[in-house]
């Protein structure tokens, strides 16, 4: 089963195999804007996880470990709200 697409924001396609933006208008209906080049936004909040979980399988310090954590998890937020570039 696969998931709902959601609106104003991109999406992974897996059924296209390709980045999908649904853009719904004050109308009710949907524009969508496809590329195969993920986000640039994506790529940037991608290579930040990696720094800091690199920063986080080295570091010993539990509660730096926990600092670095949180960290992770507000950007991995910005993941799920990535909007359309103009």
């Amino acid at each position: 089963m696969t998931r709902e697409l959601t609106p104003n924001r991109w999406n992974w396609d897996d059924s296209k195999g390709r980045w999908v933006f649904i853009e719904l208008t004050p109308e009710g209906n949907k524009n969508f804007y496809y590329r195969i080049e993920p986000p640039r936004e994506f790529i940037e909040i991608t290579l930040k996880i990696k720094q800091l979980n690199d920063k986080l399988v080295l570091t010993k310090d539990t509660e730096e470990n926990e600092k670095i954590f949180n960290q992770m998890m507000k950007i991995a937020k910005r993941l799920q709200n990535m909007r359309r570039e103009l």
